[in-house]
């Protein structure tokens, strides 16, 4: 289950998602949670449950399930660009969304967790120190599905 995105994010820091996951490695047919068995397989199922959880959250947390769930990504960007994040990372980010949505895998978080990870690197100060509440909530997808919750 991902964390409920607090709507007053003054306490809250965009902060960069370790590509390693928590048990062994993004393999394919990798399953389990723990010892060697590697990180939990990203599959349609995984995605879907991710996206069923966010649908009963903030405001936020529905925007990024929809992008999940393969619906548009332009209201997205265009919050996160005017929040200060920069607009080519911000679409290379959507694109990543949009593959995980459409195929999701193994490779698929990978890049969405880069992409992720390269506008916490290029965004605004203030962007970084106060991020959107639909920037968490991408952090917090990102993290659920990494960790196969």
């Amino acid at each position: 289950a991902t964390v409920a995105v607090a709507q007053n994010n003054s306490d809250h820091i965009a902060t960069l998602i370790s590509q390693a996951p928590n048990s062994g490695g993004y393999g394919v047919g990798a399953s389990g949670r723990g010892g060697n068995r590697g990180a939990p397989k990203v599959t349609s199922e995984t995605v879907a449950n991710e996206v069923r959880i966010l649908a009963g959250g903030s405001a936020a947390e529905r925007m990024v399930g929809a992008v999940l769930a393969g619906g548009p990504t332009t209201a997205l960007a265009n919050l996160l660009i005017a929040a200060g994040a920069p607009a080519a990372e911000v679409n290379a980010l959507m694109q990543a969304l949009t593959r995980l949505a459409t195929n999701p895998n193994a490779g698929a978080l990978q890049s969405a967790i880069a992409a992720y990870n390269n506008v916490v690197n290029t965004a605004s100060t203030g962007f970084v120190n106060g991020p959107p509440a639909a920037f968490l909530a991408i952090e917090h997808a990102l993290l659920a599905l990494r960790a196969g919750v």
